[in-house]
């Protein structure tokens, strides 16, 4: 068992065909974010890539280790399936936890559209997992670029305090990338 105290910072990020024209933003962006944390070695990232699949991008990192985001890895293709994205990414780093005491985790889900895709995961089996999440502490947060996102947050249990509802333009999308990584920062240094 690990007798530091693990800080772990999960971004699961929407690459569906509604993104396009944003990538750029969203690679410098997701890279200036990881830039500006870097310098709390205790801190580990995961980072989930979904349409209408998830792909996972960093497991458990050190932060210090993360690669930048690139065209390779970032494009837009297919629907948005956010609630597996959200289950599929949960139950790893759950998994990845396990045995840690008290990890303090910090998710940020960035998405703008919302959900149509999802086969594996309902958004009733989301609410519930969400819950259980943050009664142990996680902390979740949603960037969405629609007024629906209060809604999606309430149904999925997200607190409506963590939900912020961004311009659908790269710069709103730039805005979103700032904010989290602030809220990364405040929320890891508790």
């Amino acid at each position: 068992m690990n007798q530091k105290k693990v800080h772990e910072m999960v971004c699961v990020i929407d690459k569906s065909r509604s993104m396009h024209g944003k990538e750029q933003a969203t690679i410098q962006s997701y890279n200036e974010m990881i830039q500006k944390q870097n310098q709390e070695s205790s801190i580990y990232i995961t980072t989930t890539l979904f349409s209408d699949d998830s792909r996972v991008l960093h497991t458990h990192t050190p932060i210090k280790e993360v690669k930048p985001l690139t065209e390779r890895e970032y494009y837009t293709e297919g629907n948005t399936a956010l609630f597996d994205a959200i289950g599929k990414t949960f139950l790893q780093v759950e998994e990845l936890l396990r045995g840690e005491v008290d990890p303090r985790v910090v998710v940020m889900i960035i998405t703008d559209g919302l959900e149509n895709a999802s086969t594996c995961f309902s958004g009733e089996e989301i609410l519930q997992l969400i819950r259980r999440k943050q009664k142990e502490g996680w902390e979740i947060m949603l960037f969405g670029t629609n007024l629906e996102m209060i809604d999606i947050a309430k149904r999925v249990g997200i607190k409506k305090e963590n939900v912020l509802k961004y311009p659908d333009t790269e710069d709103g999308l730039r805005t979103s990338y700032q904010i989290a990584g602030r809220r990364f920062t405040e929320m890891l240094s508790v």
